[in-house]
């Protein structure tokens, strides 16, 4: 028997794959990073995204309050493992069957493996005049929006003789009572005063409505928690308007269903959330919720070769009691989660299903004070808003990014201020 030479090149090497990621967001680069990590060299990875850089989405609110820097929350595409390849541009359609992605740009990118994470964007629940004449915060260019509308507004005010008109001005509402739309209200209540004190605004000038159309605030967390974040609120002067939703946005007034009437220059839409529009176009199964239709596995329904995750999936859950919530925390696991899997049906191995409980959920809230629940311990005031501070910090996948992010805490965060003396403020 003849010894095979050692130069041969080997016959038995699996084909090599073409993973193709649809998204950058918290899903998909999660999912890259894993894939670069655990796949074989001969398989290539691509990431797609309209964006260069993965926003890292718990700290928008505080980038719209002014607290945060916007480059330090935008990690960018050249930070993804060197393995990965970062093609900029708008998907313009797929062919699952061919899983074959033309850009808008004309040019087409081939997979053998296709990775859906195009994430979610704001839901306007069909209200008229709502996506016309609102801001939402779902993007850096959102929250940047919001900042230089806070801006305008305190400057057309500082300037208007017509104290109608004035109050017309400072009057902010924010439609959408979770997690995010209570932390926008934090935010842009100290973001709206201080600006105000610069010119010599009265912050008793100043309105805050916050619309939620569910007997209570923050479903994600418990009524205990929920019940804190809506004292602290009504504490710092806003006016919590529960059981209560928006019928029409026309110009400046917003329109309520219990019939009341408000003129606002500034209303925020934090309403909710559906999944990207793009996903109609494609030949994808649907759930109730109009995400694409995963196993367990983050395998697409009867689309072999087809995986989805994130905001944009609706991957079910162990239990089998509905599926998991389109939050930064499940997305970043079933990233993790799918680069196993991919890789272990290259292998030739049978992929897991993906199983997670969530460690728990934090939000800030004004003045120091956040809330958290965490592993079931719930804690509320100034050790939860530290807490937060430590967390969403050491998780932003930059150091960069984090030491921005410190230095901006520390300029805008110094324990005793004449304000906080002034307005008795303990500080826990």
């Amino acid at each position: 028997m003849q010894p095979r030479n050692k130069m041969e090149p080997k016959t038995n090497l699996p084909r090599a794959e073409h993973v193709v990621i649809l998204g950058g967001g918290f899903a998909g680069w999660y999912a890259a990073r894993g894939l670069a990590l655990r796949l074989a060299r001969q398989h290539q990875i691509t990431l797609i995204d309209r964006v260069d850089h993965m926003l890292y989405t718990p700290m928008l609110t505080e980038v719209a309050g002014g607290t945060v820097r916007p480059a330090d929350i935008a990690v960018p595409a050249k930070e993804l493992p060197k393995r990965v390849v970062f093609v900029k541009g708008e998907v313009l359609s797929v062919d699952v069957a061919s899983k074959q992605i033309r850009l808008a740009d004309g040019s087409v990118v081939q997979a053998t493996q296709l990775v859906v994470a195009l994430g979610a964007t704001t839901n306007y629940d069909h209200v008229p005049g709502a996506s016309e004449n609102s801001l939402a915060l779902k993007s850096l260019d959102d929250a940047q929006r919001v900042f230089a509308r806070i801006d305008e507004v305190v400057t057309l005010a500082a300037n208007c003789t017509d104290p109608e008109e004035r109050r017309k001005l400072l009057t902010v509402l924010v439609a959408g009572g979770g997690y995010t739309g209570v932390e926008t209200m934090a935010a842009i209540v100290e973001h709206l005063r201080r600006k105000g004190r610069a010119v010599h605004i009265d912050p008793d000038e100043m309105s805050f409505m916050l619309i939620e159309p569910t007997e209570r605030l923050m479903h994600e967390t418990s009524a205990p928690l929920a019940a804190y974040s809506q004292k602290e609120l009504e504490r710092d002067g806003v006016q919590v308007l529960l059981n209560t939703g928006v019928s029409s946005v026309d110009g400046r007034a917003v329109q309520l269903t219990d019939g009341s009437r408000y003129e606002t220059g500034l209303l925020i839409w934090d309403a909710g959330i559906t999944p990207n529009q793009l996903l109609e176009k494609l030949d994808l199964p649907k759930g109730k919720h109009h995400g694409v239709l995963t196993d367990q596995c983050l395998r697409v329904q009867n689309r072999p070769g087809v995986w989805a995750l994130g905001d944009c999936a609706e991957i079910p859950q162990a239990d089998g009691k509905g599926t998991y919530a389109p939050t930064a925390q499940n997305a970043t696991r079933e990233g993790t989660w799918l680069a196993r899997n991919v890789n272990a049906v290259f292998r030739g191995r049978v992929p897991r299903p993906f199983r997670y409980k969530m460690l728990g959920q934090l939000a800030l809230l004004s003045h120091r004070r956040a809330i958290a629940d965490l592993l079931g311990l719930k804690i509320e005031g100034f050790i939860a808003w530290a807490i937060w501070w430590a967390i969403y910090t050491l998780k932003l996948p930059s150091w960069k990014g984090r030491i921005g992010v410190v230095k901006s805490f520390f300029a805008n965060n110094h324990l005793f201020t004449l304000r906080s003396i002034r307005e008795h403020r303990p500080l826990w």
